[in-house]
């Protein structure tokens, strides 16, 4: 297992990709349900736990169904378990890593010194995420990565409306 785990870290940074982890539906679960917990737990700095339970559903199914429709656009759907495994994963790790950050930014001043430094932390965070995110892409539908990036954006962008709207909707 720590093995797996290190492939993920090395997602992450860069150093490895979709292709380099098991196809494995056991892996592809547990890396859904931690994406799943980890996105509760991020979301609960701001939200209730129903709202961020619902939210965190609404994340993760997204995380399904728009990997699903990407690979079977490219022809490339023998690639879901591996995609979906690392992109489940290493959102799980980008999550572990700014939840702690959120959740000082909650506690800190708003005109602090500290907090222009947390805000950087956030700034940091955000775009390594949107980094790793593209390079899964990139990787997963043989693709540029330009074209890696705007698919990313894209993503995030109706991923972000359908978390909203979903939110919207609970309270």
């Amino acid at each position: 297992m720590n093995k797996v785990i290190k492939r993920f870290l090395q997602i992450c940074l860069f150093q490895a990709s979709p292709a380099d982890i098991p196809a494995s539906s056991v892996l592809v679960n547990i890396s859904i349900v931690c994406y799943f917990m980890v996105g509760v737990l991020v979301s609960h700095i701001d939200h209730n736990w129903i709202i961020s339970l619902v939210a965190s559903l609404a994340d993760t199914i997204m995380l399904i169904i728009v990997t699903k429709l990407l690979l079977v656009s490219r022809g490339l759907s023998h690639r879901f378990e591996q995609t979906v495994t690392a992109m489940a994963s290493t959102g799980a790790i980008v999550g572990l890593v700014r939840w702690p950050v959120f959740s000082v930014f909650r506690l800190v001043e708003p005109h602090s010194q500290l907090t222009s430094i947390i805000l950087l932390m956030v700034l940091i965070i955000i775009f390594w995420s949107l980094f790793v995110v593209a390079h899964i892409f990139r990787y997963a539908l043989d693709i540029r990565p330009g074209l890696a990036a705007v698919i990313t954006v894209a993503y995030v962008i109706v991923s972000l409306i359908v978390v909203g709207l979903t939110i919207s909707g609970v309270t």
